[in-house]
This record gives structure tokens, sequence and C-alpha cells, in this order.
């Protein structure tokens, strides 16, 4: 039932609990049908081309991927490397256009470590003074338009620890001109 379809029959606290009830049952029946898709899907495969996908054989109803999804129907790829090097341009008054000048520079730290984050799938994301001087040379409203960093990917891992931390450190590379500069990955 919709909300408008509740409209003046019930009251309160039933109201609530009956649009609650409504929206459990929408979802368990997208839920089946999403499953039952799935399954033939499954079903259609031969065990060879099974083998090449992962996720393809979680279909148990307690696992925390229902069936198989648009992911986990990618092919398998061996593991990244945890210590990664990359160098890239940021493209900084592309992420100022029409920012208050008073914060350009503070900002400009911000969107270089979102960047940064996305790029990297790590929060923990360290400025080097270098990038943080080239930042802020001319002063807080005056951010140069690009800027050319080298980002580190490095894992901090203490002993008996389970899970891997890893965190990125971000300097700057100081280059004549960026034109013709890719984004591209160093070798260790």
């Amino acid at each position: 039932m919709t909300r408008a379809g509740m409209k003046g029959k019930v009251l309160g606290k039933e109201k609530k609990t009956a649009i609650i009830d409504a929206r459990k049952k929408a979802v368990e029946s997208r839920k089946n049908r999403d499953d039952k898709r799935w399954k033939r899907v499954i079903a259609k495969m031969d065990e060879e081309k099974r083998k090449k996908f992962h996720g393809v054989g979680n279909t148990a109803k307690n696992s925390r991927v229902r069936g198989a999804t648009r992911a986990s129907l990618r092919k398998r790829t061996g593991r990244k490397p945890d210590a990664v090097s990359m160098e890239a341009t940021i493209h900084l008054s592309k992420l100022l256009k029409k920012k208050t000048f008073a914060k350009r520079a503070p900002l400009a730290i911000k969107r270089i470590k979102a960047f940064v984050g996305r790029l990297m799938k790590t929060k923990d994301n360290r400025i080097d003074a270098s990038l943080n001087t080239y930042i802020w040379h001319k002063g807080v409203k005056g951010v140069p338009g690009r800027v050319r960093v080298l980002i580190q990917r490095k894992s901090e891992t203490t002993e008996g620890n389970k899970h891997k931390h890893f965190y990125t450190v971000i300097s700057n590379v100081p280059v004549a001109t960026f034109k013709g500069l890719t984004t591209k990955t160093l070798e260790q």
C-alpha cells in the first residue's frame, strides 16, 4: 500500500506499522524476483564458465550478497599490490570554480585528498610538506591552476592485526609544463 492509499484509513502508530509492513513486503517480492532471475542465469552457465566468475555460487539465503550481482560477475583479476606509486595531474581551477576566495587553499587540500581517496581507495590520505607549500605559496586566494602529484600508497600493519591499514602520501612533482602529461603508474 502507498501512503496515498492509506489516507484517512489508519491513524498514528498503526499507520506507521502498516507502511513499514507494506515496504517489507515490496522488498521481499523484489528479492524473490531477483533470485529467480539469477538462478536462471546461473543454470544456463556451464561449469567451465562458472569457474571463471566469482560470486556465482553465492545464492544462499544467509549470504551477504544475494545471487550473482553485476560486480560479482566480473572476471577474476589478480590482486593489486599493496604498495603502489602513481603520478597524476590534478586540475585545481576546475575543482575550485565559483568558490569563495578566502577558502580556496584549504578547499584545494580537501579536494586533492578526496581525489586521491577515490583513486587509491584509502581514507587516510596525507599531504606532504612540499605539496602544502606549493598550494599555499601565493596565499589563500592564489591557488595554482594545476598541480602534478606523486601518490604513494603504503601499508601500516601492526603485528597480530588481521586487517591491513593503508595510507597514502601525496607529494608535489615540480614540472615545467603540464602539456602531454597523463596519469601513470610507476614501477616499484
